[in-house]
């Protein structure tokens, strides 16, 4: 699978619908016949818009197939790779400077920006932001990422394209990633004691209400009884 790719189909009820594995690269030609697929199995006009990653194999084969729809183009996983890079230094939004929340505002702005010249201005006060404001390391890191997406993010919208954060398989691949990071910490049995903790402590908040231990959930008096 390390040379190869595989195309997942969803609705946003998430519902799978479809998925091809392919070539690392392919080419336009060889995602056509799953967006025909695709197109076969709605009537015509339900499909009202399509969002997808800048993959330039599928923004031909959604133009070949689907003329008429809209296509717009993800930032979710812009957006989330702007807020990484403050969650790396900072614990928590309230910890983060003002200064550097001006900063992120503008960036998180820029990714939003729908036109050429929206997001041309954001830019601009970015940079100014930039020689102005005395910023964390985190802000410097955000900024060389800005510059990175800025041209390519414009690029698009001369095309015609949006930009849609409601990705629904961004959204559930971001879950599994959470997911798999917080796996990894069953390597260790503590890792693994602790997630089963919190675990029972979500499900299982009830206390008794009679007897002794009125008013302790199970976890507290296990505590007790057995440190």
């Amino acid at each position: 699978m390390r040379y190869q790719s595989v195309y997942v189909i969803a609705t946003k009820e998430k519902v799978i619908l479809d998925f091809e594995v392919t070539d690392r690269l392919p080419t336009i030609e060889a995602l056509i016949p799953l967006f025909i697929r695709i197109k076969n199995r709605f009537p015509e006009g339900k499909i009202q818009k399509i969002i997808s990653d800048e993959d330039e194999a599928i923004i031909g084969a959604v133009k070949s197939i689907f003329p008429e729809v809209v296509h717009s183009f993800c930032v979710f996983h812009q957006l989330k790779n702007v807020s990484k890079r403050y969650s790396d230094e900072f614990k928590s939004k309230e910890h983060i400077p003002y200064n550097d929340k001006l900063m992120y505002n503008e960036i998180c702005q820029l990714i939003h920006s729908d036109t050429v010249i929206s997001s041309v201005v954001c830019f601009q006060n970015i940079l100014k932001l930039e020689s102005n404001l005395e910023l964390s390391r985190a802000s410097h890191k955000a900024i060389s990422y800005a510059k990175e997406i800025f041209d390519k993010n414009v690029s698009f919208l001369k095309k015609g394209f949006t930009p849609e954060t409601d990705n629904t398989m961004e959204q559930i691949f971001s879950l599994i990633g959470d997911i798999v990071d917080k796996v990894r910490s069953f390597k260790t049995d503590s890792g693994l004691t602790n997630f089963c903790y919190n675990l029972f402590v979500y499900f299982n908040k009830r206390c008794f209400r009679t007897g002794k231990w009125a008013g302790f959930s199970p976890l507290m008096r296990a505590r007790f009884q057995y440190g």
